[in-house]
């Protein structure tokens, strides 16, 4: 069966579809102006909403990273100048970075002052409260955004200062096998050093051996062939 051509008379003759459903929003639209005005004002809250909690956590942001920045400076005046690192002066910092860490907790800023924490602690002798403030941070956006190598290395050396030296060498051995690392030349270096502390000799000759083959421009590589002697005469 052949069908029917429309002509183009009778195709103008149909209603156009455009201005069907234009016309039936307008009538809709005046015979309910309560119901779009209502509408209009819950788009515009919902607007003014996320624009006051995007201008409320942008404001946190810059605020913790303002406190953070501040603090980093004080610590690292103390670094360069270990001698004006006074108990006070760390125990202050130490608060300050507590202080971003709790009460921004949730910004990048807040993770690294926790981090700071940890360093603060160490530097005090209190190994056990580093080694909380680190092991915290195994799941912070710090080790997922990249410095998971970083979070691993002071673990392995609080768990070192602690002489939990089976955890320490499983935490070195990792980074040391970790291609992309920069912690690999310490890693490496611990390795030895552990094996040292726990009178396996031949193991610490052999650490060393290896951190020279992989490093033999390492800064400390004479006193690593010295370290090299000494131990396999005692070997």
């Amino acid at each position: 069966m052949v069908e029917k051509k429309i002509t183009r008379k009778e195709l103008l003759k149909e209603p156009d579809e455009f201005m069907t459903v234009t016309g039936q929003v307008i009538r809709y639209t005046r015979e309910h102006p309560k119901v779009i005005t209502a509408g209009c004002v819950i788009v515009v809250i919902v607007a003014l909403a996320a624009l006051g909690i995007n201008t409320y956590f942008t404001q946190r942001q810059l605020k913790s990273h303002e406190l953070f920045e501040a603090a980093h400076r004080e610590y690292e005046a103390s670094m360069l100048s270990p001698d004006s690192a006074t108990p006070e002066r760390l125990d202050g910092l130490l608060a300050r970075f507590e202080a971003i860490a709790r009460d921004y907790a949730s910004t990048n800023a807040g993770e690294m002052a926790r981090l700071y924490t940890g360093h603060l602690l160490y530097r005090k002798g209190d190994y056990q409260g580093a080694l909380d403030r680190y092991t915290k941070l195994q799941s912070s956006h710090l080790v997922t955004g990249g410095l998971g190598p970083l979070v691993t290395y002071h673990i392995a050396m609080t768990r070192l200062a602690l002489k939990d030296y089976d955890q320490a060498l499983t935490l070195f051995d990792q980074l040391s096998k970790d291609i992309n690392s920069p912690y690999r030349r310490e890693a490496l270096a611990s390795i030895a050093r552990i094996y040292e502390l726990t009178g396996k000799n031949k193991e610490a000759v052999q650490a060393y051996r290896q951190y020279l083959k992989m490093f033999p421009e390492a800064p400390d590589a004479v006193f690593i062939k010295t370290r090299i002697a000494d131990l396999s005469a005692k070997a």
